[in-house]
């Protein structure tokens, strides 16, 4: 059975005028929401580090939003296989990435008043994790809507073929997300696509326009390629 990744793009903006897309980076994975959200009951909570290696003593950065709104940012080295935590308490994490790959597997917790309860792993050769649309504002007041827009992938990485594989979004609370498959200039669905966007505000257009919509159920979903 083949399994399915998400992985990021190479360019991730976090504001509106730097490049966004490009090819697959299979050192950041897609941030899932039951990773990064709601920490601490709700309250907000440190993270807590650690790998089963003890060569792992680079810096990783974190970022996300503490419980008043404020967005932080802040570095933590690595200790290898000793537990360590960062400073600032975060509501959500949107980011969590290494300055070097993995030695070996790295555990990301909830510090949870010293007992660690696991979010996600970083596995070695990786980086880490992330969200997309990071520092992401709305449009001002009565001004024009505001769109955004980023690229991520689903990585097939067994030897398995990937055959059936459908994508779809089984939830969108405010009904303000949608998503189309990325294409080449002949208009046909790729793989290990590369375009990019001169910013998050540009709408790619390699496949000569695409047809954004909710793909909300299986019934609607976009088939995939292999990859």
């Amino acid at each position: 059975m083949a399994t399915i990744i998400f992985y990021l793009s190479q360019n991730r903006p976090e504001d509106d005028v730097s490049t966004s897309g490009g090819a697959v980076d299979r050192k950041m994975r897609w941030l899932a929401r039951a990773d990064g959200d709601s920490l601490g009951g709700g309250a907000g909570d440190k993270l807590d580090f650690v790998s089963d290696n003890a060569g792992d003593t680079c810096n990783v950065t974190v970022a996300g939003y503490k419980a008043d709104g404020t967005w932080v940012q802040e570095v933590v080295a690595l200790n290898g296989a000793a537990h360590v935590q960062t400073t600032n308490e975060y509501l959500h994490m949107r980011k969590c990435e290494m300055a070097a790959d993995a030695v070996g597997v790295i555990t990301v917790s909830e510090y949870n008043g010293g007992a660690p309860a696991e979010k996600f792993t970083i596995p070695a050769g990786e980086r880490g994790a992330a969200a997309v649309f990071l520092k992401a504002k709305a449009e001002a007041a009565g001004g024009a809507t505001k769109k955004l827009y980023e690229k991520v992938f689903l990585v097939n990485p067994d030897a398995d073929a990937l055959t059936g594989c459908k994508t779809y979004m089984s939830q969108d609370e405010d009904a303000e997300m949608k998503l189309d498959l990325e294409e080449d200039v002949g208009g046909n669905t790729v793989t290990g696509g590369t375009e990019q966007v001169a910013n998050r505000l540009t709408e790619p257009n390699v496949g000569g326009g695409y047809t954004w919509a909710d793909h909300a159920t299986a019934g609607t979903a976009h088939v995939c390629g292999d990859n």
